[in-house]
């Protein structure tokens, strides 16, 4: 048995269309006087800067003004409908699984708890997975990642991702580091001189990985 490992956000689907095109009409409904005013710029990187749990004290103040608006709750309920899948991503998910593959979704949480599954709910993603497992930090990514070696010991593992700085950290064999490419993320050179590395255009190509592997096990 394989088992898949899938990053979400940048893997399975664009969400940086659907963040910014969300963090703007949760403005514009929200507070509108801003859009026409000098301060749009201020409350947009404010706001973005949450989201990414990377704001800075400068911008509490607008961060106040923003819940008291109702404009992050707003971006929450907007953000996952601009969500789109990528080319074959759910087509490949559910072949893997008819293979009898398992497949684990193995990405980072949102900023606050619980976020990732709420949005995977609402794109109806949640259910195509036979986990939905989330870490916080790399020190959170790599307990839970060993976490999952433990469960499945002898068992090849395929871990697909589109940030492959990630991969770094990890140096176990029996793991096929996938890095999904992404116009959003740069690549890591030392990667490409490990022989249990691999970087792909299209989640299509994960099939035929699957394949090679399949015949390599002696399945089939």
């Amino acid at each position: 048995m394989v088992v898949y490992l899938f990053d979400f956000d940048g893997t399975l689907v664009d969400s940086t269309g659907a963040v910014e095109k969300a963090l703007r009409i949760a403005i514009e409904k929200t507070m509108p006087a801003v859009i026409e005013s000098e301060l749009y710029d201020e409350y947009y990187q404010a706001l973005f800067l949450f989201i990414k749990g990377k704001l800075t004290y400068r911008h509490l103040g607008v961060i106040h003004e923003l819940v008291a608006q109702g404009t992050i709750h707003e971006y929450y309920n907007l953000m996952p409908k601009y969500i789109k899948d990528l080319p074959w991503a759910r087509r490949v998910v559910r072949e893997l699984r008819k293979r009898g593959r398992t497949v684990i979704s193995f990405s980072g949480e949102h900023t606050y708890p619980g976020g990732k599954a709420i949005f995977m709910k609402r794109t109806n993603w949640y259910d195509e997975f036979d986990d939905v497992i989330t870490f916080k930090s790399t020190k959170d990514m790599l307990q839970k990642f060993w976490g999952l070696r433990s469960l499945y010991p002898e068992e090849p593992v395929v871990w697909v991702d589109d940030s492959p700085s990630r991969f770094t950290y990890i140096l176990d064999e029996n793991t096929l580091l996938v890095q999904k490419s992404s116009p959003y993320k740069s690549d890591v050179a030392l990667l490409f001189e490990r022989d249990n590395f691999l970087k792909i255009n299209s989640l299509r190509e994960l099939l035929e990985i699957d394949d090679a592997l399949s015949e390599l096990l002696g399945e089939g």
